[in-house]
């Protein structure tokens, strides 16, 4: 029987105990530590697992690293945005592998210095995106790299929610924790989206936004120019009810069109007609699944540094062009 890889999570919250199911659906996978300044939530959490008698709990992160459980090997950050650099930074000097939920950091230098760090130690650092680790976009992403779209032309995003209402009086609307508003939240998991399908930079962005009273951006309308001259769009409605979201892939031999969390897959020929059952045959995995998988020797990372750094890089330009009400181009991004 081979030996469990042993984590740990800081932050017990809503989205920790989401990320539970996938921990103890995957084999090799074993929580032995729990992190939180709220003892409520480690214990709520802790009862998620099989072996809870055995799970330490810590109410600091400092006291996490200091005393860390026998053979720990890895660690899932399920933080506010702006913890996430000195957390990660923190745990890959003391010789951890990472998962950190969305976004990876919240500015560009941050990201560059995370990138560096892991190059030089050799670790590995996972973002928590579902949608990259999905068998529907590896088969987009082949799709892509296989030109069975032909040349990209553009590529149409959006995302409807009732975001501002749903998040009033939490973390997520103070920018000291947030980093930003919705753009930086599902906005996060749909620019991710786009820029691990196409793998290319930005080079020229164009950014409106609205706060509709908070103290965040709630509404933005944007333009995108890609690596490579393909030409994008995004909506995000951060103010109206319910739940809508998709993407648009357009190249002149066809299309395809996904979501921004790889719930559905459309492909449509160079003739225009639907492939309704497209065959998916790449593996499919969670983001714990394949984190796990990684240290284990088993599986390439699916969501690396390399797109927080590409996320990051196409944030800063876009807040940067809201702030200043003009197109700004974007340097390029430190990538291997």
């Amino acid at each position: 029987m081979e030996e469990k890889i042993n984590l740990a999570i800081v932050g017990c919250g809503g989205m920790a105990n989401a990320h539970a199911s996938g921990i103890n659906a995957e084999p090799l996978a074993q929580v032995v530590a729990l992190c939180d300044v709220n003892r409520a939530n480690m214990e709520r959490l802790r009862d998620k697992f099989p072996n809870k008698e055995s799970i330490k709990l810590y109410d600091s992160y400092e006291a996490l690293l200091k005393n860390p459980p026998e053979k720990l090997r890895g660690i899932m950050f399920v933080t506010p945005h702006t913890q996430h650099f000195q957390q990660a930074m923190s745990a890959i000097e003391h010789g951890y592998d990472v998962l950190v939920e969305k976004p990876m950091v919240t500015n560009s230098d941050h990201a560059r210095k995370l990138a560096e760090k892991l190059k030089a130690t050799g670790r590995q650092l996972q973002v928590g995106f579902q949608a990259p680790f999905s068998a529907e976009f590896a088969y987009i992403r082949d799709v892509l790299k296989n030109n069975g779209l032909g040349e990209l032309q553009t590529i149409t995003a959006f995302s409807c929610q009732g975001w501002r209402n749903g998040t009033l009086n939490s973390w997520r609307q103070d920018p000291a924790m947030s980093g930003g508003g919705q753009m930086y939240d599902t906005g996060a998991h749909l620019f991710n989206s786009v820029a691990w399908l196409i793998d290319r930079p930005a080079e020229e962005v164009f950014c409106w936004t609205d706060k509709k009273g908070t103290p965040v951006d709630i509404n933005a309308a944007i333009t995108i120019r890609f690596q490579g001259n393909v030409l994008g769009t995004v909506t995000i409605s951060g103010n109206t009810p319910g739940w809508q979201e998709g993407i648009w892939l357009a190249g002149d031999k066809g299309r395809i069109v996904t979501g921004i969390h790889a719930a559905r897959l459309e492909h449509y020929d160079e003739k225009g007609a639907l492939i309704k059952y497209p065959q998916v045959t790449q593996k499919g995995y969670t983001p714990i699944g394949n984190f796990v998988q990684c240290i284990a020797g088993k599986a390439e990372p699916r969501c690396g540094v390399r797109y927080g750094v590409l996320h990051s890089w196409l944030m800063d330009a876009l807040y940067q062009s809201d702030r200043e009400g003009r197109p700004v181009k974007l340097s390029a991004p430190p990538l291997d």
